[in-house]
C-alpha cells in the first residue's frame, strides 16, 4: 500500500513540473519589434529660393520606409537631394509587421533678398539716349533710374554726334542714389568718297535690246521714241569705318550728254537681288523696290553734276538692316516722256574725275 502511495506521488509530481514548464515558455515568447528611426535630417534646414537641402535617414527593422512629398520609397540607410520653393515639412514612415512609426524634419526657405537704389543720370549736352545693362531706357538725360538692384550696372549714353560714353562699373547701393554728371565729347564729322575706277559696277540696259548688255562709259536714262534705258549702279561699301553713323550720303553722276528736250525726273530705287555687270540686260535685270529712295531734276542738254540724296539707305546697307544690292537709276514717269540723259560711268578713261561718286559725311561715335 505504501510503494503505490509513492507511484502515485512520482506520477502527479511529474506532471506538476511539466505544467510549470509550458505556462514559463508561453509567458516568455518573443513579439515582434516596431521598426527604429535613427535620424532623420535635413541638413541644411533653411536656405533661400533657389537653393538646395539634403534629407538624411537611418532606420532599423523596417520593411518598408517611404517619404512624403513625392520622394516616394527609399531605402533604410540613404540620402536625397531637395529643393523647395517655398517652407516644406517631410514625413518619414518605417513601416514592420508591427505597425509603423513616422519623424518629421522641415525645411525653411527664405526668399531671395533683392534691395533696389536709383542712379541719377545728366550729360553735358542734354538729351542723350540712356541704356541700362545694354537696355534702352526709352529716356533722355536728364533721367533718373529708379528701382535699380544692388550691384554694378552698366550705363551708356548716346547722343547724335557725340562720342558714345559708357561705363561698366557703376555701383548701386540699398536705399541710396548714386549721381552721374558727364560731359559728352563732339564727334567731328568726317567725309569718305567712293569714286572707283574700272572694278567699280555700273551698266545700263535697253527695252528693245532685250538680251543685250551694255557695259560701257557711259550710262542711259530716259524714254526715247519707244526705247526705255535704265542705269544700274552699285558701290563696294567695305572701306567706309565699322561703326560709322551716317550723317549724310549722296550719288553723284555726271550728266555729259542728253537726246531730246526739257526736263524730266530720275528716281533712284532699291535694288533688292543680285546682277553682274558683265551680263545684265532687260530680260534679266534685278527686282528693286516700287517707291523711289531720292529723285533728281534732269535738264536735257546740261553738262553737270547731278545728286540723289541717300542717307537712309546708306545706313541700311551700313547697319544691314538690309543687303547692298545697288540701285537703279529709272525715269519716274517712262511712259510719257521723250527725252533721256547719259552719265559717264566708273570705265571713263577721259576726265577720270567725273566717273559716279558716293560721298559719305559720318562720324565715329
Amino acid at each position: 500500500m505504501k510503494s503505490r502511495r509513492i507511484n502515485y506521488f512520482k506520477y502527479f509530481s511529474l506532471f506538476f513540473a511539466i505544467a510549470v514548464l509550458v505556462f514559463i515558455a508561453g509567458c516568455t515568447g518573443t513579439s515582434p519589434i516596431a521598426p527604429i528611426i535613427n535620424s532623420f535630417s535635413a541638413n541644411p534646414s533653411t536656405i533661400t529660393v533657389g537653393e538646395s537641402s539634403t534629407l538624411s535617414w537611418s532606420v532599423t527593422d523596417a520593411t518598408t520606409v517611404a517619404i512624403d512629398q513625392s520622394i516616394g520609397s527609399v531605402s533604410l540607410i540613404s540620402t536625397t537631394p531637395i529643393s523647395p520653393t517655398t517652407t516644406t515639412t517631410y514625413t518619414l514612415t518605417a513601416t514592420n509587421a508591427a505597425g509603423s512609426v513616422t519623424a518629421t524634419t522641415t525645411v525653411t526657405v527664405n526668399p531671395v533678398a533683392t534691395t533696389y537704389g536709383d542712379i541719377d543720370i545728366k550729360s553735358t549736352p542734354a538729351g542723350a539716349k540712356v541704356y541700362l545693362d545694354g537696355v534702352d531706357t526709352g529716356s533722355v538725360t536728364p533721367y533718373v533710374i529708379t528701382h535699380v538692384e544692388t550691384g554694378i550696372h552698366t550705363i551708356k549714353l548716346d547722343k547724335y554726334h557725340y562720342k558714345i560714353q559708357e561705363d561698366t562699373n557703376i555701383s548701386v547701393n540699398a536705399e541710396e542714389t548714386t549721381y552721374l554728371n558727364w560731359a559728352l565729347t563732339y564727334a567731328s564729322i568726317q567725309t569718305i568718297t567712293l569714286q572707283p575706277g574700272a572694278e567699280g559696277k555700273d551698266a545700263y540696259v535697253v527695252s528693245t535690246f532685250l538680251n543685250t548688255n551694255w557695259d560701257y562709259s557711259y550710262t542711259w536714262v530716259g524714254n526715247w521714241g519707244s526705247e526705255v534705258e535704265r542705269t544700274y549702279i552699285q558701290f563696294d561699301l567695305s572701306t567706309v569705318p565699322m561703326g560709322a553713323v551716317v550723317d549724310d550720303a549722296d550719288l553723284i553722276l555726271y550728266q555729259y550728254n542728253s537726246v531730246g528736250s526739257g526736263s524730266f525726273t530720275v528716281g533712284l530705287y532699291q535694288v533688292i537681288s543680285g546682277w553682274e555687270e558683265s551680263n545684265i540686260t532687260w530680260s534679266n535685270q534685278p527686282n528693286s523696290s516700287t517707291g523711289a529712295e531720292a529723285s533728281s531734276s534732269i535738264l536735257a542738254g546740261a553738262t553737270t553734276w547731278r545728286n540723289w540724296d541717300i542717307d537712309d539707305l546708306v545706313k541700311s546697307w551700313l547697319d544691314e538692316s538690309t543687303t547692298n544690292y545697288g540701285m537703279l537709276l529709272k525715269a519716274t514717269n517712262e511712259a510719257s516722256i521723250n527725252v533721256k540723259a547719259s552719265f559717264r560711268t566708273s570705265d571713263y578713261t577721259g576726265d577720270t574725275s567725273k566717273r559716279p561718286k558716293l560721298e559719305i559725311d559720318y562720324y565715329l561715335p
